[in-house]
């Protein structure tokens, strides 16, 4: 059963440390001087949640509502800053860890150690803001930012250790299509680097044993689009055509896998058909399940929708992939949640006239799907309520039967389930306004408790609430 557990204090917050350049121990390049590339200063991470930003009130900081403790670590925006909640104990307030630029949540090291987040000088994903990566201690303190570099996308945990890997811009100009793969592990106060490639990539993921990644390669004139799988020396293992040849003559053509979501037993992956027009693929794509057991083997299409690795989720054993299907670049609209076993047969398990999205599955058997569902309506930019006004999280059981699991009113919206491991508790944000919420928890059949007060974030692209507002590491790792 999941327990409610409060811990000792936490001990002395431990100093800032910023990496150097450092060609005799390998550690990862950062900014320490003039020529640098300028970047927002970080507190320890020691400050109290009373200290408010300019024009900001003292109501408004985020607030811990509710002394229950919870064994999680919480990450969570607001006023587009990165803050910690250690939300097993009682008494814990939030941190803050940024005070300047625009932060981005990335995730938990697997020991949930560490946090790793992007900061932009500007706005977020603004072409003319490049986004720098950073790492945090899980008590918000010990920030550094891991490389001078703007990163490309999202830097990705191993899923078994404190190893990372991250792109960015390949130097040259004969390296306009390639990028450099860097791989990186947490070792002490800073992160060192394990190797580097510099290749022709779209995207990457971990393999589960944490000991190789899967890349994509867009098509070229001279080759299909692929996946190859690598060591971490960037040493190929194996190669997996994704189409018969490459197709660039054709005016609209398949040019790259993204969103890779491998199962958890590593014999499947599944990911998104990105075409070479940018505007159609953000009303939808392919989404494509291929077999990485047998040589030869040939993509399965399961459906289209648009290309979000959230919307991705393998069940746990690996014989379940829940995903989004349905066209329009609208979140808001003609969204439904489908399940592909893992040969791809495809069972509806939307609802007509609903929106789905953000499917998650508990941890233990028999293994049950959580996502959010409202009443579809076409996206509209109004800041005063939330963009699905009603919808709540709701549960697909293994027997096929469905019903929400959260209630309120039509006035807010709740999205981001995270479930612990054991499935017997469920957090999630409470909308009250397009960009505004509490943290709720919700425990068995007991009534939903507020948390946390003051979570925002984006409404993203047409209402997709991406990147997330939050990110938790469940302290308690093994379901029971």
């Amino acid at each position: 059963m999941w327990t409610m557990v409060k811990l000792a204090a936490c001990a002395a917050a431990l100093t800032a440390s910023v990496l150097t350049t450092s060609a005799q121990t390998g550690t990862v390049p950062v900014a320490t001087g003039q020529g640098s590339a300028p970047v927002p200063s970080l507190p320890t991470g020691s400050e109290p949640a009373v200290d408010v930003q300019p024009g900001e009130r003292a109501a408004d900081a985020p607030q811990r509502v509710s002394q229950t403790a919870v064994p999680a670590t919480i990450a969570f925006i607001h006023n587009k800053h990165l803050w910690i909640l250690d939300a097993s104990k009682a008494d814990a307030v939030p941190v803050q860890v940024t005070t300047q630029g625009e932060a981005e949540i990335a995730g938990w090291s697997a020991d949930g150690k560490w946090l790793l987040y992007l900061l932009y000088e500007k706005e977020a994903r603004s072409s003319s803001s490049p986004a720098y990566l950073w790492a945090v201690k899980a008590d918000g303190t010990g920030a550094f930012q891991v490389d001078e570099r703007p990163v490309l996308e999202h830097p990705k945990w191993s899923p078994v250790s404190r190893t990372f890997a991250y792109l960015v811009a390949a130097s040259g100009a004969d390296e306009d299509r390639k990028k450099l793969l860097v791989v990186a592990e947490m070792a002490g106060e800073k992160a060192g680097v394990v190797s580097t490639q510099t290749m022709e990539l779209a995207d990457f993921a971990w393999m589960p044993d944490g000991k190789r990644l899967l890349v994509s390669v867009p098509v070229a004139s001279d080759r299909p689009m692929t996946l190859r799988l690598i060591d971490l020396a960037g040493n190929q293992l194996a190669v997996y055509p994704l189409t018969e040849q490459s197709n660039v003559d054709e005016d609209i053509y398949p040019l790259e896998a993204t969103g890779l979501k491998v199962a958890p037993d590593g014999k499947r992956v599944a990911y998104y058909v990105w075409m070479n027009a940018a505007s159609l693929s953000n009303d939808g794509v392919p989404i494509q399940i291929l077999d990485l057991t047998r040589s030869g083997s040939k993509p399965v299409d399961i459906g289209s929708g648009l290309a979000y690795p959230q919307w991705l989720a393998w069940s746990p054993d690996s014989s379940l992939l829940a995903f989004i299907d349905g066209e329009d670049r609208m979140a808001t609209h003609n969204k439904r949640v489908m399940i592909a076993d893992a040969n791809g047969r495809v069972i509806p398990a939307g609802q007509p006239d609903k929106v789905d999205a953000q499917p998650t599955w508990t941890a233990a058997s028999p293994y049950t799907l959580y996502f959010t569902r409202g009443v579809e309506t076409y996206f509209e930019d109004d800041p005063e309520n939330p963009k699905v006004p009603g919808q709540r999280i709701w549960r697909r059981s293994a027997d096929g039967s469905q019903q929400a699991v959260t209630q309120g009113t039509d006035k807010t919206a709740d999205i981001f389930p995270t479930l612990s491991p054991d499935g017997n508790a469920l957090l999630f944000v409470r909308l009250d306004a397009a960009e505004h919420g509490s943290l709720y928890l919700k425990t068995g059949s007991e009534r939903e408790v507020e948390l946390l007060r003051h979570v925002t974030g984006s409404v993203g692209f047409y209402g997709n609430h991406l990147p997330a507002w939050i990110s938790v590491f469940w302290k308690e790792q093994k379901p029971h």
